[in-house]
């Protein structure tokens, strides 16, 4: 068993334990959530104007953030009935394949094509 199809069984153990059944809804609204926060972060960082609390670049403080967003990314696919690896294994094949220098309309690309 991969890392993330281990991570998604503990998740959604943990997720059931904690707060019972959820929704995929529930799931994207706790990303919108966690992406305001990673975007809190990053403007203040940009900004200059608070420090995270390993100083000024926030570091923790994005990195926890991205982390959250993909924890209820992977909650939401659990509810979806998708495993986590397949999805994240199909669409790197996908980004990796992609040429934009050469192709830089995305001509034949879609957003769904099936990889190879």
């Amino acid at each position: 068993m991969d890392m993330i199809d281990l991570k998604q069984k503990e998740l959604a153990d943990w997720q059931e334990y904690n707060f019972g059944i959820s929704s995929v809804e529930d799931m994207v609204l706790g990303m919108s959530e966690e992406l305001g926060e990673l975007a809190h972060w990053i403007l203040k960082r940009k900004q200059g104007i608070r420090e995270g609390a390993n100083g000024n670049d926030c570091k923790a403080e994005i990195a926890d953030a991205f982390a959250d967003v993909v924890v209820f990314g992977i909650q939401a696919m659990t509810y979806e009935g998708i495993d986590a690896e397949d999805a994240f294994s199909n669409t790197v094949m996908k980004v990796l394949k992609r040429d934009w220098r050469n192709n830089p309309q995305g001509i034949g690309e879609t957003q769904h094509k099936q990889p190879e």
